[in-house]
């Protein structure tokens, strides 16, 4: 018998009162404690160390979040902030330069996720030079030693400011490579060494190097591996292209591996026609100047990649690796910087240009380490040339250039031969 029938009527009209309903509005929650950000202020542009203060006000009743943070562009640092008492202030400082220049949000997050605030800001840090090797090897490959070893002499012995290992990931087995990237881990140090780890996809094609990969599994075949390139959002560069003829396709032009190769190895003349032929083609470029170590000397070789970015962190530093803030040098401490209309080295100019301005300029702190001459090149020839015969000079030239796209960089030569090449900047001039 069904409950309906086995019961009078007043029982049945009370029972269908005090049933829980099927469905319906659930309790409202409490509203959210207001998170208002003081300082900076939205759209601001800041560099160095900025404070950030903010102010919490919870609904009345209610108990304020007790643990609170701030991040800049969605990554490391993120910095714990403290309270001012009796004011429902929350305040804390921040070094910027550890974070690539640019338009970033501000977020704020607490321990009560909805409690949260964000604003836009720009961060414009003067850039600065770090030197570099991006391409050595170990025992994990066809080198020698391990990766702990090779990280201490780098740091230690060589005193780079950047340092990749990039053993072939053919002779890589998942130990090798799970230890390479906990040295890198373990050595890497925001602010005195920065530690990205690589491999090299080592084909008779051409060989490449590939910057922090999540996996040391990649496609054989060119085409998929520029996809696979593009897909992860990884940094990569051409290795020695000899004179661009013969390798990596005689450098033919790719449209997805243009969104994927950011550089090519340029450490003497062969390499700075492959380099030529490259850009020629239509492939947007830097020159690199790692120097491909398979011996216990890292980082002391005689050729270094100069790296243009805010601070030495591992943000910043693939940051400028990606936007090919670089240059090739075979000299340890030569600065070089190369602008065009103001924009920095590696840069493609959105908006279409009437004259050319451009500025290079080159210090080298020892003073015997005289710049015999500097050469622009426009379009892959030379156009322009300075004789400075010093070892600090600065040198601005304008171009007016036929309409139509156009890139251009600087090489700089030494009275003792050594040299320097600067990612080119890509521009569209106008009448």
């Amino acid at each position: 018998m069904s409950l309906r029938h086995s019961l009078p009527l007043a029982a049945i009209i009370t029972l269908g009162v005090c049933l829980p309903q099927a469905s319906g509005a659930q309790p409202k929650r409490p509203p959210a404690s207001k998170v208002e950000i003081l300082a900076p202020a939205a759209g601001a542009e800041l560099q160095g160390n900025i404070q950030v203060r903010i102010k919490i006000t919870p609904p009345e009743g209610q108990k304020p979040p007790t643990t609170v943070y701030f991040g800049i562009g969605g990554g490391p640092p993120w910095v714990q902030m403290k309270q001012v008492e009796q004011t429902g202030e929350w305040v804390a400082e921040t070094d910027s330069t550890m974070i690539p220049n640019g338009p970033n949000q501000l977020t704020i997050v607490t321990d009560d996720k909805r409690a949260k605030a964000a604003i836009q800001v720009t961060l414009n840090n003067p850039l600065r030079v770090f030197f570099a090797d991006l391409h050595s090897h170990t025992s994990y490959s066809d080198g020698t030693l391990t990766p702990a070893v090779a990280h201490e002499y780098a740091r230690d012995v060589a005193k780079l400011d950047v340092f990749v290992l990039s053993d072939h990931l053919e002779g890589v087995d998942d130990t090798e490579w799970l230890d390479t990237r906990e040295v890198a881990w373990d050595f890497n140090e925001d602010g005195k060494f920065v530690v990205i780890p690589g491999l090299e996809w080592t084909k008779k094609w051409g060989h490449l190097n590939i910057y922090d990969p999540k996996t040391r599994h990649w496609p054989e075949d060119p085409a998929e591996f520029y996809a696979a390139l593009a897909a992860a959002d990884v940094v990569a560069k051409f290795n020695h292209p000899g004179d661009g003829t013969t390798t990596h396709a005689g450098l033919a032009y790719s449209e997805v591996g243009d969104k994927a190769v950011q550089m090519v190895e340029v450490r003497g003349a062969p390499e700075e026609q492959a380099f030529i032929r490259a850009l020629h083609a239509g492939w947007h470029i830097a020159p690199d100047g790692s120097d491909d170590t398979h011996s216990p000397n890292w980082g002391t070789c005689g050729r270094w990649t100069g790296i243009l970015a805010p601070g030495l962190s591992k943000r910043c530093v693939r940051d400028a690796l990606k936007n090919r803030h670089v240059y090739s040098t075979l000299d340890r401490n030569c600065q070089l910087r190369f602008m065009v209309n103001d924009a920095v080295m590696g840069s493609i100019l959105d908006e279409p240009v009437q004259a050319v301005e451009v500025a290079v300029i080159v210090e080298d702190a020892d003073a015997v380490d005289n710049i015999a001459k500097i050469e622009l090149f426009e379009d892959g020839q030379v156009v322009e040339t300075d004789e400075p015969g010093k070892s600090k000079c600065e040198w601005k030239t304008t171009r007016k250039a036929k309409p139509g796209p156009h890139y251009y960089f600087a090489k700089v030569t030494q009275e003792d031969g050594n040299m320097l090449w600067s990612a080119p900047i890509w521009v569209t001039a106008t009448e």
